[in-house]
């Protein structure tokens, strides 16, 4: 019922998404992925760059992997950040059995292999935090999960970052205390939003790099 729902969500949310990217201009950011990228806030922006936000909330790695290639980006983006992977850590669905990993590295493999057709820079963020008396979640998946998403991005030209470091206890899965909303949620985006534009834009700005793989679009 959780998937009917956000797969409902998400077709919803596309014409929305869609008639954003239409009027978005040529190096606006995108965000994608869960509730954790749905949750920032456009009117902040990131590294004084506009954005678009394509966050589904409830949504798990392989309906983003369907939903990536029917965005409608009318003008090149300079950068797109993903976030993924909280959906996919619930105790039912096993996530630290080898064949759960494995999707999951395939689901975004896929998008960012969509992205990276669309945009020269696409960032991939660590799985967020989960607070221990959230029950439902395999808490140390979270570790395990961030920790396959570095080494796919050193693999596939993808660049991975943490802006959730401050929210983590030392074993990286589980959140510190008084960091979070509702055991899921942050409970200040905004912060999260400005650990993320320093770790993109160490100078104040969003440099643009050579465009490689990324088709230019007009």
């Amino acid at each position: 019922m959780r998937r009917l729902n956000s797969e409902t969500y998400a077709e919803e949310r596309l014409p929305l998404i869609n008639a954003h990217l239409d009027e978005a201009r040529k190096g606006f950011i995108f965000l994608a992925g869960d509730s954790h990228a749905e949750l920032f806030n456009e009117t902040y922006r990131l590294c004084g760059r506009e954005m678009v936000n394509g966050g589904i909330s409830g949504a798990k790695s392989d309906l983003y992997r369907d939903f990536a290639p029917r965005l409608e980006f009318r003008s090149r983006p300079e950068a797109i950040v993903l976030t993924i992977g909280t959906n996919n850590l619930t105790r039912k669905r096993d996530p630290l059995a080898p064949s759960s990993q494995r999707a999951y590295e395939r689901d975004v493999s896929q998008i960012v292999a969509t992205f990276r057709k669309l945009a020269p820079r696409v960032i991939v963020t660590a799985v967020p935090p989960i607070s221990s008396f959230r029950d439902g979640f395999e808490i140390p998946a979270v570790a395990a999960y961030s920790e396959e998403l570095r080494k796919l991005c050193a693999r596939e030209g993808c660049e991975y970052v943490d802006p959730y470091d401050s929210a983590r206890e030392r074993d990286g899965s589980t959140a510190q205390p008084g960091t979070m909303r509702d055991g899921v949620h942050l409970a200040s985006y905004r912060a999260v939003q400005a650990r993320l534009g320093a770790l993109l834009c160490p100078g104040g700005s969003l440099q643009p790099v050579a465009l490689k793989s990324a088709e230019a679009l007009q």
